[in-house]
């Protein structure tokens, strides 16, 4: 309980006054006194107009823009320019913020023209922003790199709305993957006030979420339950739900399932109260999984449903691709793996649509843009000044930058690089798992066949039996050839997975035959005799004569000398 009251007394210390119940905002910004006035005109927008209908918002605004424009308040005038802007950015989506745009250029203009550094780069955050939600990602690093450009030389320190600016730009680092930097700006974040606690709640819950991808789950459980207990204190109950289900999504991937699902539950039913679709989303798929790993095929399903409704209510897509997946999983289970195929088509599509909606080329090239403008705009300095010593110096200084831009963009991308083909490996693994899983089932219909037809030959020979004979032996032929297609598919997945064993074992035995390197490849994956011969269409004594041949033409002495250079390979 100490630990709470301490962090809020630190997020939130100028969040003691509040107007409940109050309407006449301009009246109580009348009476502030004029070094407060605009600290007050940020907690009447942040607590109660942020709130409001838009008509009343609106109305609230222009009346503080007119009162200041009459007094010649610039920083109110200013302000409620802002607030504007901030409002359609939070709430008017639907026309892609072009409301938004036009208070905040407004609000630019402004802020050059009467050299206030502090609200230009607050205009350029909050540009920044707006453009990040509508996915338009390189005039989006370009306005958040010009805000954190003049914020660097004031210093965050001084700058007064440094908590929440860092909260965006680690958030934005958060979302695009790369969580080293995220936890940078996050943790520097909460160091400093907020006006609004619902900032102090989101930086909370994206450090969670940072530490969580990085698998580092006891610092994720530790911002997760500060973030909690942060949203239980000002009784923010979509916040209570959305962390509760991230805290139980770490029980969930450390396998404590008693303590996760309560948690998920709570995420669940709160989400769907606050309309928080996404989150509610990801929690019932979350619950669906848990019931496949008991194998409660009916109760996913039925999950599965209900998450299917809930992503159709919301534009994110997300959520669908966490769907997909265990849609395939339950029809893998259901034996239907041509739509478990499917599924996992559809998944892998979408997300290869995620990574290049956010092609992490575009920072980088909002760094440079940004950096070749300032390297003019001093170019210009120079020239006036006539100075050749300076024209050196920050010709080295440039030189540093783009080179330490070109260093940033080329790790950037390695990362990415590495990031997907981790997702491509893994969907190999799957997907080859559910292939060996078919053989298998194929060969444990093969050994009932069998039995059939044991069975039948030890009746007398009838008609109808002769005929049902021929029909299981059909079936047999059926399910023991493998034709070539069956092994192309096969090896190119085995590929993928153990890369470069086929050149391997032709560079140290180039003499083996195409059917000896299947076989080898096999016993690579550790399957049984009577395995491989049902997927290479032989008997099992076949296998034994063949590992004989292959033992004498590599010089090895017994089986499991072979197993072992198999191994290695």
């Amino acid at each position: 309980m100490r630990t709470t009251v301490a962090l809020l007394c630190l997020l939130l210390p100028v969040m003691a006054v509040a107007w409940p119940g109050q309407t006449d905002y301009l009246a109580v910004l009348q009476k502030a006194a004029p070094k407060e006035r605009l600290a007050v005109a940020r907690r009447i927008y942040n607590d109660q107009l942020i709130q409001l209908d838009s008509a009343q918002a609106m109305i609230a605004l222009n009346r503080i823009n007119k009162w200041a424009s009459a007094n010649h308040d610039i920083p109110i005038k200013l302000f409620s320019v802002i607030a504007m802007g901030d409002y359609h950015k939070e709430h008017d989506m639907e026309h892609s913020g072009d409301k938004a745009i036009q208070f905040f250029t407004t609000a630019l203009e402004m802020a050059l023209a009467a050299g206030l550094k502090e609200t230009e780069a607050e205009v350029y955050n909050n540009m920044g922003w707006l453009y990040y939600k509508n996915d338009k990602f390189p005039q989006a690093f370009e306005y958040m790199i010009k805000a954190n450009n003049i914020i660097q030389k004031i210093g965050y320190a001084n700058y007064q709305h440094a908590s929440r600016y860092l909260y965006d730009l680690g958030y934005i680092y958060c979302d695009f993957g790369n969580y080293e930097k995220a936890k940078h700006y996050l943790t520097e974040a909460i160091r400093y006030p907020y006006t609004n606690s619902l900032y102090a709640i989101r930086t909370l819950n994206t450090i969670g979420l940072a530490y969580r991808e990085l698998k580092q789950f006891d610092s994720a459980v530790i911002y997760f339950n500060m973030g909690l207990d942060t949203a239980k204190a000002v009784q923010n109950v979509p916040w209570i739900g959305i962390i509760s289900g991230n805290l139980g999504s770490v029980h969930y991937f450390l396998q404590q399932y008693e303590e996760a699902i309560p948690l998920l539950k709570i995420d669940y039913a709160l989400s769907m109260e606050s309309g928080e679709w996404a989150s509610a989303a990801n929690t019932i798929c979350m619950l669906a999984d848990l019931d496949l790993d008991k194998r409660q095929l009916n109760d996913a399903a039925m999950k599965l449903d209900e998450a299917r409704d809930v992503i159709n209510r919301q534009p994110d897509v997300r959520p669908f691709v966490y769907y997909a997946l265990l849609r395939a999983r339950l029809f893998k289970y259901l034996n239907r793996y041509d739509s478990a195929f499917s599924y996992l088509d559809t998944a892998r599509r979408v997300t290869y649509k995620l990574n290049q909606r956010r092609d992490a080329l575009v920072f980088s090239q909002a760094e440079q843009k940004v950096a070749v403008e300032l390297h003019l705009s001093e170019m210009k300095l120079l020239e006036s000044e006539k100075s050749k010593s300076l024209l050196l110096r920050n010709f080295i200084i440039v030189v540093i930058l783009l080179v330490l831009v070109i260093a940033a963009q080329l790790i950037f991308r390695q990362q990415l690089k590495q990031k997907k083909d981790k997702e491509l490996l893994k969907n190999a693994v799957t997907q080859l798992n559910y292939y060996i899983d078919s053989v298998r089932e194929k060969n444990q219909l093969i050994d009932q066949f069998k039995q059939e037809i044991d069975h039948l030959n030890s009746l007398p020979e009838q008609f109808t039996m002769l005929q049902e004979k021929e029909e299981i032996a059909g079936k047999l032929r059926k399910y023991s050839i493998l034709t070539e297609d069956d092994w192309n598919e096969f090896r190119n997945l085995f590929e993928k997975v153990q890369i470069g064993f086929f050149d391997k074992l032709k560079q140290r035995f180039p003499d083996l035959t195409p059917s000896e390197q299947r076989l080898l490849a096999l016993m690579k994956l550790k399957l049984s005799k009577r395995e491989m011969a049902g997927m290479l269409g032989i008997a099992p004594d076949s296998i034994k004569k063949t590992r004989q041949r292959i033992r004498k033409k590599i010089n090895v002495l017994d089986d499991a000398a072979l197993e072992e250079l198999v191994a290695g390979l």
